[in-house]
């Protein structure tokens, strides 16, 4: 766990999901794969011509010295419209299928939630958020959800951050991002006045509350 930056007055951790909340390799491959499926069948290409088609968009980007998008963004570039992008993980992702409820999870954000607002924002839709949350047993921990389909934009824009501020009626100073991306997660948050803290799975979010009642008393 990398704590960048942590406000005085902090009142909300935002968090993000896959890769933070669960750790489940296999699972964020899938859903990477399955885009691109879906992505393959709408160009009428090969999976391995679509890998190259987004392989070299981003070394592309990489040599205009721009920065690392989303793959939601590089589908756009290609023509594909936001709504076909959310209805392709709406009806592939099931995150019942791979992520089971983590008492241990529950425990820790519950003790969280007795001082900070929880906030979700993912780059999936809410509803693939909603269902995520629900699969680990931690749905009544979080008061609101932002996903691809509130912002319109995926992380790393500052939109979704944005949002999830003016969802609870925070100042982005009040609010700290948590995530296992620094350029995706992180940065994009301090660029706002959040805080940021880079953590590495749900094993350092288990260890946030004696960490951050370490860090205010």
């Amino acid at each position: 766990m990398i704590i960048r930056y942590l406000p005085g007055k902090a009142r909300a951790l935002i968090f993000d999901m896959d890769g933070t909340l669960y750790t489940n390799e296999g699972y964020i491959r899938w859903q990477e794969d399955a885009q691109i499926r879906r992505f393959a069948t709408q160009l009428s290409i090969s999976e391995g011509q679509a890998r190259s088609l987004l392989a070299n968009a981003r070394l592309r980007r990489q040599g205009a010295g721009l920065p690392k998008t989303s793959m939601a963004e590089l589908f756009v570039s290609f023509g594909i419209n936001l709504s076909t992008i959310i209805k392709w993980r709406e009806e592939e992702f099931r995150p019942a299928d791979w992520l089971v409820p983590d008492p241990a999870l529950r425990a820790a954000l519950f003790v969280l939630a007795d001082t900070y607002r929880l906030a979700l924002v993912t780059n999936n839709p809410r509803k693939v958020g909603r269902e995520s949350l629900a699969a680990l047993g931690i749905s009544e921990c979080f008061e609101c959800i932002i996903g691809l389909d509130d912002s319109g934009v995926s992380k790393p824009s500052t939109l979704p951050f944005v949002k999830a501020c003016e969802t609870l009626r925070l100042e982005p100073t009040q609010c700290v991002s948590i995530g296992d991306r620094m350029d995706i997660d992180i940065e994009p948050a301090l660029s706002l006045g959040m805080g940021g803290i880079l953590v590495e799975g749900v094993a350092d979010v288990l260890a946030l509350g004696p960490e951050l009642s370490a860090r205010s008393s």
